[in-house]
């Protein structure tokens, strides 16, 4: 096969036309040369280049690429001032970029083509618009020149047939995906069209050569190459490029389920703000990203600010995002980020004088509650009050600490929160700022509701009851009674709250480490038939000796926990080290995750089904997204299985009479989460027949 057999069309357009499909992959197979002249340099705009290049690289194929230096008004004044070099400013520009690569279409491409240039079958050039004083211009004069923004690629077989391609072709992952790009085909060998090749290659060799007016042409930094092949895989096919073939087989559709609908229209006809009290596991993310596309389409000038708990989940909403092709530019402003603060600002100053239209800000709670962060979105909005902010607060129960609640500031014209368990454990005043930012809750989806609808599998509960050695015994003895005193001379109902709070943190303390629980491990891994998909909770205390245990058994398990890195690393093909656990565990090379708290809120393990909570908490938010992270659909998994370890209350007996109340107070806290565990289980009857006893015993 080569260029003339194809029947290629005299010009493309993504709106009728599938331009990877159609067009790229039957050109770029039967191709050995390919050169492009591309966008601005940057992750983003190297990728898009490099689509459907895998039959090229099949070949034995080789690529030259131009594309156009990024500068910022400040990184000019740097090079006028000889702080800065041109190819210095290039060279930190792409760095930064490839140490932060979110989207995997991109990630994949930029790994491809680290594999060529550690092949020497990939050449870059970079070139540099200069003024009338050889100066670098900024990338909005640039822009404004439209120098880079029509796009052209040469391709020549090995018939020496060449064509030549050049038109409109936006340069961005969303770009390739969803907006219009579409571009003319000229063939050298077809007279009519010759001319209009030989203007294309004419101006692809302009340059390449350095023969541009008022362009100086510089290699890729070496230190770009470097980095390009130290991410770059041992073998390419290790990457699956052709996945990006027919992308809409690959992206799951952004259809949404009636509940989150109502969900949506609720939000919406509260003047968009409320909060959304769902269950773990029944699409609070999609239904948020649902709100934000709605109100992207219906206006223009919109900045929306996600805000997570941990650096992690900004990583999945950026996924989620890129799977549902939302329109609008996106970044992460947070401690991962180097340069966020000026990333935010020059993307904030793109919103105010028009370059964009819509933003996404992917944050984390406490960057987004830092004094930089919060001036920067007040300074925005006063410098251009026309622009809409909208702030969604994923796990907003999480932003009710004081500190954390600093960043919830009036500019934000609209407001959403996310969480299944809103209010805040022990904290009225932290719950009461919640509610009187947010509004009420405008949608609630309960645990029971979603899996009466078949959104989340069923579950068994199995409580198992332990109880402390006679050291841990006397330690809690000890730390009741002082605490007893203070509580019986307390002077009003708001001072016994906050003691008999601090008494249910330092018996929790205890408990959490109770070595008999141990014991209960062992014998229920020795019950259960076979012990895969496995989570296991438990305290930093305990995390080696249950380790232990497992290895005893034959269990293959890893700890999951805060020092599993977060960064892509090319020794788990691309993924940060969590992710690549994750991957594990689902494809069940792991068959245990042993973790405390990292596999509470937010991360998806789909495939766990079974549950072994050693470390309990009497905090709804907690134990709640603890079960959650088993009850989430997946292939032929129709139940998961959840054993909980419990600490059985002192033997009425041994309870002195002073301490008798405060610790009845203490078992009914402590039975209001096994009657919500319970009242759910399919097993419910059975459960709850065990706690009616124990109310008894108790006097409860």
């Amino acid at each position: 096969m080569s260029l003339r057999e194809l029947g290629l069309k005299k010009s493309y357009d993504s709106d009728t036309d599938n331009i990877v499909a159609d067009f790229y992959v039957p050109t770029l197979s039967v191709s050995i040369h390919y050169s492009r002249l591309t966008g601005f340099f940057s992750s983003t705009s190297l990728a898009i280049a490099a689509k459907g290049i895998s039959g090229l690289i099949r070949n034995g194929g080789t690529v030259k690429i131009v594309t156009g230096a990024t500068f910022r008004r400040e990184d000019i004044e740097a090079i006028k001032q000889a702080i800065e070099s041109p190819e210095k400013v290039v060279e930190k520009t792409l760095l930064r970029e490839l140490d932060n690569i979110e989207d995997e279409f991109i990630k994949d491409h930029v790994r491809a083509l680290g594999w060529m240039v550690a092949n020497k079958r990939l050449k870059i050039k970079v070139a540099i618009v200069l003024d009338e004083n050889d100066y670098p211009l900024d990338y909005r004069n640039v822009e404004k020149q439209g120098i880079f923004h029509q796009k052209v690629g040469i391709m020549e077989d090995l018939n020496g047939d060449k064509i030549s391609f050049s038109g409109s072709d936006n340069e961005s992952a969303k770009g390739w995906q969803n907006n219009i790009e579409e571009f003319k085909v000229f063939r050298n060998w077809v007279e009519s069209e010759r001319d209009y090749f030989e203007a294309d290659l004419l101006k692809f060799k302009k340059f390449w050569d350095a023969q541009a007016k008022r362009t100086k042409v510089v290699d890729i930094p070496r230190a770009i190459e470097e980095r390009l092949i130290e991410i770059a895989p041992n073998d390419i096919d290790e990457l699956d490029l052709d996945r990006w073939v027919h992308p809409a087989n690959h992206r799951q559709v952004f259809e949404l389920r009636d509940y989150q609908k109502k969900a949506i229209e609720n939000w919406f006809g509260n003047n968009k703000k409320g909060i959304f009290e769902m269950a773990t596991g029944t699409g609070k993310t999609l239904t948020a990203i649902g709100c934000i596309k709605e109100l992207f389409a219906g206006e223009t000038k919109v900045v929306a600010v996600i805000s997570s708990p941990f650096i992690h989940l900004s990583e999945q909403w950026t996924k989620e995002f890129n799977k549902f092709g939302v329109n609008c530019d996106k970044i992460v402003a947070d401690s991962s980020q180097n340069k966020w603060k000026d990333t935010l600002v020059d993307s904030l100053l793109d919103i105010e004088n028009g370059v964009s239209e819509r933003l996404l800000v992917l944050t984390t709670h406490n960057t987004f509650s830092t004094v930089d962060f919060i001036n920067m979105i007040r300074e925005s909005k006063k410098r251009d009050p026309s622009q809409r902010l909208l702030l969604v607060i994923d796990e907003v129960h999480g932003i009710g600490a004081p500190q954390r609640r600093l960043g919830l500031i009036e500019e934000y014209d609209y407001r959403l929160g996310l969480s299944a368990t809103p209010k805040r454990w022990f904290d009225l005043k932290g719950t009461e700022k919640i509610f009187n930012y947010f509004g009420d809750v405008v949608f609630e989806f309960s645990l029971r509701d979603a899996i009466k609808a078949g959104y989340l599998v069923p579950y068994i509960y199995k409580p198992h009851f332990s109880y402390l050695t006679p050291e841990e015994m006397k330690k809690y003895e000890e730390e009741t009674r002082k605490i007893a005193k203070a509580y019986y001379r307390s002077k009003n109902e708001e001072e016994r709250d906050e003691i008999f709070t601090l008494l249910c943190i330092k018996r929790q303390k205890i408990i959490r480490n109770a070595r008999n629980k141990l014991a209960i491990l062992e014998k229920i891994l020795d019950d259960v038939k076979e012990v895969k998909y496995c989570l296991v909770y438990c305290s930093p205390h305990q995390i080696r000796a249950v380790q232990d245990i497992l290895n005893k058994k034959n269990i293959i398990q890893h700890k999951f926990t805060e020092q599993e890195g977060i960064r892509p690393e090319n020794k788990f093909g691309g993924l940060s080290e969590r992710e690549f656990l994750i991957k594990q565990f689902s494809e069940g090379k792991y068959h245990a995750l042993v973790s405390m708290k990292c596999l509470d809120e937010g991360v998806d393990v789909p495939p766990a089904r079974l549950a072994i909570m050693l470390d309990n908490s009497g905090n709804p938010r907690e134990y709640i997204q603890r079960r959650g992270r088993v009850l989430r659909k997946f292939p032929n998994k129709k139940q998961a299985i959840i054993h909980d370890i419990i600490v059985e209350p002192l033997l009425k007996a041994t309870i002195p009479q002073e301490l008798g109340e405060l610790e009845r107070k203490i078992i009914a806290k402590e039975l209001d989460r096994y009657r919500d565990f319970a009242s759910s289980a399919q097993n419910s009857s059975e459960c709850l027949e065990i706690m009616a006893n124990l109310e008894e015993i108790y006097g409860i």
